[in-house]
């Protein structure tokens, strides 16, 4: 079976592909190769961000020039979709170019989804709207398992803007897949109204969400997709209401590795002490910036599986 030639979502992937991944990004971690894996017949891999990014975006154009590709930054604002060109004309613009794999991020949900049909070139979502981010929850669950965490039968709390939060969609759609049970936790408003999955459990205390996890992951307020909620009561009481702090796991006392996949609101929905503190074996700790390090290789790993279609 191929690897799929659009990575839309985390539904694309099977669990042996999944695992595919993990152990091709493994062996770029812990193996290196001297050399390019391109030396000859370089592909061009290229990059479309039509909304900002920071740590998909750099990590991305590492992986590709670490593996010998050709990058291309495609840069939407001084192109001719100002002008009015569609994103189709672009990417068979871009393919006719000799562009082999896109890397793109889109603020319209879903807008991948047409392409499956008849592939311009082979496309990964870099995050669509607040619907999928399929790579960051790849690169999570390859973090999570690396330090040392078991998914299967463990539990993790999702705590923050589960509802609009694409990187929790993923999540879901991932940890599950791999046995994982899940707490979302949040505001009324930053919550789905139904459990999306039969391993999920919602609920809007705190307390009891990093009492009965394993693992926290935060995620933040997305301000800019509550538009029609306005400034929500929530926004201000969110630090006291739902802030993982280091005096509140303290009290708790729990020994919780803490992710995030950024940008972090230091002093909203994480506290300066837990987010300026890396995790060890003895002590509470953030692992924020271990998720950017294994970006790299799961990237990589993404990269090298679409263009040679593995699996």
């Amino acid at each position: 079976m191929n690897f799929p030639s659009i990575l839309e979502s985390i539904g694309d992937l099977n669990l042996s592909q999944v695992e595919y991944l993990l152990n091709s990004a493994k062996g770029f971690k812990y193996n290196p190769r001297k050399h390019p894996y391109y030396e000859v017949n370089q592909p061009v891999v290229a990059t479309c961000f039509l909304e900002h990014s920071t740590r998909t975006r750099n990590s991305f154009v590492l992986a590709a020039e670490k593996l010998g590709a050709i990058y291309l930054n495609f840069d939407p604002a001084t192109s001719s979709l100002k002008k009015g060109e569609n994103l189709e004309e672009t990417f068979l613009t871009l393919r006719s170019q000799g562009v082999d794999l896109c890397v793109i991020r889109t603020a319209v949900p879903g807008e991948l989804r047409p392409f499956k049909n008849n592939p311009p070139f082979k496309i990964i979502n870099g995050g669509d709207g607040m619907h999928q981010h399929p790579t960051q929850a790849l690169l999570d669950l390859f973090t999570m398992m690396e330090t040392g965490f078991k998914p299967k039968g463990n539990t993790m709390a999702i705590i923050g803007d589960c509802e609009h939060s694409r990187v929790c969609h993923s999540l879901i759609d991932l940890m599950t897949m791999v046995g994982c049970k899940i707490i979302l936790c949040g505001p009324s408003g930053c919550l789905p109204r139904q459990t999306p999955h039969t391993n999920v459990e919602l609920t809007s205390d705190v307390t009891y969400a990093i009492n009965n996890s394993d693992l926290l992951y935060l995620l933040r307020i997305q301000k800019e997709r509550h538009k029609k909620f306005g400034e929500s009561n929530y926004f201000s009481d969110y630090p006291w209401s739902h802030g993982v702090t280091m005096e509140r796991l303290k009290k708790l006392e729990k020994n919780v590795p803490v992710y995030h996949p950024g940008p972090a609101n230091i002093g909203i929905e994480i506290g300066a002490c837990v987010f300026k503190n890396p995790t060890n074996k003895h002590e509470l700790g953030y692992l924020g910036y271990e998720q950017v390090r294994h970006s790299l290789w799961m990237r990589m790993a993404i990269i090298m599986a679409m263009l040679e279609r593995r699996i």
